[in-house]
């Protein structure tokens, strides 16, 4: 299944995180931002031993590293869903691949990341990529997504096709500083999804129901998926014809998707 959220949680507050394992589909256990410089070592200690102390979190649990070697060492060993890799370019990929087994989200936050996005994807252990906006239009010289994303447009579209034509599963969009208009932040979310990503990485943990009913399709599109995929599995034609349209296999494949997003009780003939 591919995650539909993914809420940061401050390294050094472990309390924090079966808290945010509970909430989303995934949690990220940040030992770069969200951890002050002398508080780096606290806080891997604190990662490792929640890590340790709970496999079933530690399975939906993870970790967003510094480029240190450090937090390599401290996770060594350790069984957990994977790490996030801060401006993420192939040779800092490469250098955590090599110190590590675990599976890669390569976070693109810089020009040469962005660039190199299709490189990225290829890595064999990369599961996706990211887009860590707000750096990146510090670097490009942009405003701020919260002001008008905009300017970002492309950068979206390259990591969304650069994920797509690697088979890597679609990307979660960026997070959104947007905490106290849930309007705005799920307008923003829609928007996101039409761009081609999937779900979305989130600061606080009231952004995460927003994003899962954003994902939630309306009856009307399940009634329509339901119908589509029941007449694929049936044909015995090479063209199939639902409500009067011609439809190919990319319908299809979408029709598909809406159908798991909504699971088998929305989905039951």
């Amino acid at each position: 299944m591919i995650p539909r959220s993914w809420l940061f949680c401050p390294g050094e507050r472990t309390d924090r995180l079966a808290k945010a394992v509970a909430a989303a589909d995934v949690a990220i256990a940040d030992l770069e931002d969200a951890v002050a410089p002398d508080r780096k070592d606290t806080a891997r200690k604190a990662v490792a031993t929640a890590l340790h102390g709970d496999p079933d979190a530690a399975a939906r649990t993870w970790v967003r590293v510094n480029h240190d070697p450090a937090d390599l060492a401290a996770l060594a060993g350790l069984d957990f869903a994977g790490i996030v890799v801060p401006k993420a370019e192939p040779g800092i990929v490469e250098r955590v691949a090599a110190a590590t087994s675990v599976p890669l989200v390569a976070l693109i936050e810089t020009a040469a990341g962005l660039w190199a996005a299709r490189e990225l994807a290829a890595h064999p252990r990369v599961r996706t990529l990211a887009l860590g906006e707000y750096d990146l239009a510090v670097e490009l010289g942009t405003c701020p997504p919260d002001v008008d994303g905009a300017p970002l447009a492309w950068a979206r579209a390259r990591v969304v096709a650069a994920a797509a034509a690697e088979g890597c599963p679609p990307p979660p969009a960026a997070v959104s500083t947007v905490l106290r208009d849930e309007p705005r932040f799920r307008a923003d979310t829609q928007q996101l999804g039409r761009f081609g990503f999937f779900g979305r990485m989130c600061i606080h943990p009231a952004q995460v129901s927003t994003v899962h009913e954003v994902l939630r399709p309306s009856d009307e599109e399940v009634e329509r998926a339901t119908k589509i995929v029941q007449a694929a599995e049936e044909a015995t034609d090479a063209v199939l014809v639902v409500d009067g349209k011609m439809i190919d296999p990319p319908v299809v494949a979408h029709a598909r998707r809406v159908a798991h997003l909504a699971g088998p009780e929305r989905t039951r003939r």
